[in-house]
């Protein structure tokens, strides 16, 4: 799997899987983590947490 490290200058260098997809995100010297490929699969994340915990109700 690989690995993003923080450097010694706050930022992150190298590589992280996508939460929803595993594609690998290049974090290219971000100061936060990148964890999506875009905005529709982090909606697509917080949807499915919802309904989990909806589900998990009844």
């Amino acid at each position: 799997m690989a690995q993003a490290r923080r450097g010694d200058d706050g930022r992150y260098h190298g590589d992280l899987p996508c939460v929803w997809c595993d594609a690998l995100l290049d974090q290219k010297g971000r100061r936060r983590v990148r964890r999506y490929c875009g905005p529709w699969h982090r909606t697509k994340q917080y949807a499915s947490t919802v309904v989990a915990l909806v589900a998990g109700l009844f």
